[in-house]
């Protein structure tokens, strides 16, 4: 039996694609769940975007107190180094929906990203039973890479929208030429995608990419500058070496 606990959106999406998966959820968190996903949203401080962990502790201990015969997943966003100092038997699944299709991303993922203590153990069945279900690709690696995964993952986004921007705005002073239909044939380049962020727009808006942003900055302080309580990234740019 499966079950999810926490407060952000994922649980429920998670929960529908399981149970449309013809997997077993369960309705209470008791002796008959055998996994267990941790789904607590990272909140973060207003001005700069650092995450407030210790909600995301709690519920894991509550978690465990409760279901200690489990084995236990955590989805949510964490940095680095979080999963390991917990210093507890936890797998770390790097979860990426997104709010606009979170339904369809959680019943067809690309893939899963699982990080664990040790990248070469066999996974338990019932996990294995749970990830085999979505029939598709499974990496196994270490907890730092799946945490550091999903950063890697949104900082990939934000570099999107950042240079759809300042196409977007370039295409503004050539005569006749609309930015929509500049993004239409750009999802039509095999190498580019029907799914990529061709909509301007200001990405630190975005608490999700914020926070990795944050967390961005502290593994490189030296490219970082602060503007108006916002993260700026200097070599956030298009073909920039540091980051790319």
């Amino acid at each position: 039996m499966l079950y999810f606990v926490g407060d952000s959106f994922a649980p429920k999406h998670l929960r529908e694609a399981a149970i449309r998966r013809k997997l077993d959820v369960a309705d209470a968190l008791d002796e008959r769940v055998q996994l267990v996903f941790v789904s607590q949203d990272t909140e973060v401080e207003p001005e700069y975007g650092n995450r407030i962990l210790q909600p995301i502790k709690d519920l894991i201990a509550e978690t465990r107190e409760q279901v200690p015969q489990a084995v236990m997943v955590l989805t949510s966003q964490v940095p680095p180094g979080f999963t390991r100092a917990l210093r507890m038997d936890i797998y770390c699944m790097a979860e990426t929906l997104r709010i606009k299709d979170a339904a369809e991303r959680a019943y067809r993922p690309e893939q899963f990203i699982i990080g664990c203590k040790d990248p070469s153990e066999t996974l338990p069945q019932v996990l294995l039973n749970y990830l085999t279900a979505f029939k598709c690709p499974i990496h196994q690696c270490r907890w730092e890479e799946a945490e550091f995964s999903k950063i890697a993952i949104n900082m990939r986004l934000a570099r999107m929208v950042e240079s759809t921007n300042e196409l977007a705005e370039a295409a503004k002073r050539v005569p006749g030429c609309k930015w929509e239909t500049i993004a239409n044939i750009l999802q039509h380049d095999k190498r580019i995608g029907p799914y990529s962020y061709l909509v301007p727009g200001d990405w630190t808006k975005s608490k999700h990419l914020l926070r990795d942003a944050q967390t961005l900055a502290d593994l490189i302080p030296e490219t970082v500058s602060r503007v108006a309580g916002r993260i700026t990234i200097p070599q956030f740019r298009w073909g920039s070496s540091r980051l790319g």
